[in-house]
């Protein structure tokens, strides 16, 4: 029954985390979800929550091609308000910006739209028990927030699938479903900071996988032993940070691995609440869209006592990453690294690898362990730093800065080194926002010498003419540059000519 179980449950997640659909998150003009009527309602209140449900299987109606009920019970109501206050108190505690009163109490004409019976009844939080149409939850941004520090802050309402049993049961919430609960109360607190689309109608950004991973990264923060983050990005069949590293930090439910790592490296515990609260700040004064980059940027400078921007942080994310599964490192990177997937490695030759600007992504790429010349060519307009990544055979790490130009890039990799070499080509960050344009690499690799210029194996008067046609043209070649000081000159050829008389 146990591995039944195991296997339920990790299936379910596997296909929701495809379809990112057992979450579900709506823009207040464009939403499909609406609050949820029945015909023999039933409602218990905590301090801050009122949860709406029904016992009765006769609040059913007809939806994808057969009659589906909104039924549960009252064990089921009283484990969400129960869980909803305890995940509430916890976050509150932290300091996080709380969902504010839906409606005013205070007013009495019952003609009012904003009257509190068309709110639930009162000023409490509303949660919905029943059947969530495609999703297992969903909160529901409404109106905008009065009074609130956060003028761009929004009221919502919550939705709590009632198949979240054993077995996708009605019955009581099962355990392994309680991370549900603190997901979704987290999005209520994102909304009260403000709306997840920034910008004017036409040119919207939107930024739904950021709340996606905050909720999902915050599972953890709840319940320290929730296992959704851990499922995915040990799941290899999935796209996650591990098997497309080059998708970066742009994404969802397992992008929650970029604010894990950042919370970690950092030791900043508060790190995520201010950037939430930096985003609330600056959607409300102004009007030109946002992307979140721009403020873990400031917010990495400030925690870190400008030791490091973005851009450092890739790199580092980047290393961390790739020491994941069986490259795992005991008591180094992230806990539980040998329960992940293995980051996806590369070989040469490699034609058309492409990699997004600015998103935090990255390609690792395999060198032999040969005295060789790694050749890049791209005509991307713009510079992308790397890294060669060296592992020693006694554990040692070392690593060596990079640039990738327009045009062809060399990397010489010694063959001396005892140990295995990693080739990673990162996004950058230029602060460039909104403007995530697409380089495409090709990378392969050669033996050389320096001064055989056309690879026949010798050195003679033909190199020193090609030399001297690089030099004249304002070309930079590796295998010209003998002195190895990034330049070709006179010098080269001086050199060269030395070693034909040798």
């Amino acid at each position: 029954m146990l591995i039944k179980f195991i296997l339920i449950f990790s299936s379910l997640l596997i296909s929701n985390e495809n379809n990112h659909h057992w979450c579900s998150l709506n823009h207040s003009n464009t939403r499909n979800f609406e609050r949820m009527e029945y015909t023999f309602p039933e409602s218990i209140d905590s301090e801050h929550f009122r949860v709406h449900f029904t016992s009765q299987p006769a609040d059913s109606f007809f939806w994808n091609e057969s009659w589906q009920t909104h039924q549960s019970n009252i064990n089921y109501a009283t484990t969400l308000i129960n869980e909803l206050e305890y995940a509430y108190s916890i976050y509150e505690n932290a300091g996080w910006h709380m969902p504010l009163p839906d409606c005013d109490n205070s007013i009495s004409d019952i003609n009012n739209p904003n009257h509190c019976i068309n709110y639930g009844g009162n000023e409490l939080y509303d949660v919905y028990i029943g059947l969530v149409q495609g999703p297992a939850a969903a909160v529901v941004p409404e109106n905008p927030l009065i009074n609130s520090i956060y003028e761009g802050g929004l009221s919502s309402f919550m939705l709590f699938g009632n198949g979240l049993g054993w077995y996708g049961s009605s019955d009581d919430i099962a355990y392994f479903n309680y991370y549900i609960i603190a997901h979704e109360l987290h999005h209520s607190i994102q909304f009260s900071y403000g709306s997840y689309i920034t910008g004017q109608p036409g040119n919207y950004v939107y930024h739904s996988w950021m709340l996606e991973q905050t909720a999902t990264y915050m599972e953890n923060f709840i319940y320290p032993d929730a296992m959704h983050l851990r499922l995915m990005l040990g799941n290899c069949n999935i796209d996650n940070p591990l098997t497309k590293p080059e998708i970066g930090i742009y994404q969802s439910y397992p992008g929650a691995l970029w604010q894990h790592f950042l919370v970690n490296f950092l030791d900043d515990n508060e790190l995520i609440r201010n950037l939430w609260e930096s985003y609330g700040i600056q959607i409300n004064n102004q009007e030109d869209p946002i992307t979140f980059f721009n403020i873990f940027d400031e917010k990495i400078i400030e925690s870190s006592n400008q030791n490091y921007s973005l851009i450092d942080l890739y790199k580092e994310y980047a290393i961390w990453r790739y020491f994941t599964g069986t490259r795992a490192i005991p008591n180094q990177y992230f806990n539980q690294a040998n329960l992940y997937c293995n980051s996806k490695v590369l070989n040469m030759p490699i034609e058309n690898l492409e990699l997004q600007a600015e998103l935090g992504g990255n390609h690792y790429i395999n060198i032999p362990n040969e005295d060789i010349l790694v050749i890049l060519d791209s005509p991307q307009d713009k510079t992308y730093p790397g890294l060669l990544l060296g592992l020693g055979i006694d554990g040692d790490l070392f690593l060596s800065d990079l640039e990738f130009n327009n045009g062809t890039s060399f990397v010489d990799v010694d063959e001396n080194f005892d140990g295995s070499h990693i080739l990673i080509i990162l996004s950058g960050y230029s602060g460039n926002e909104l403007d995530f344009d697409t380089a495409s690499f090709n990378v392969n690799y050669m033996n050389y010498t320096l001064g055989d210029l056309d690879s026949d194996g010798m050195i003679n008067i033909v190199d020193i003419i090609l030399a001297i046609n690089f030099i004249l043209n304002d070309t930079y070649n590796y295998l010209v540059d003998i002195n190895e000081d990034g330049l070709n000159n006179i010098l080269d050829i001086v050199q060269i000519i030395e070693i034909i008389l040798e």
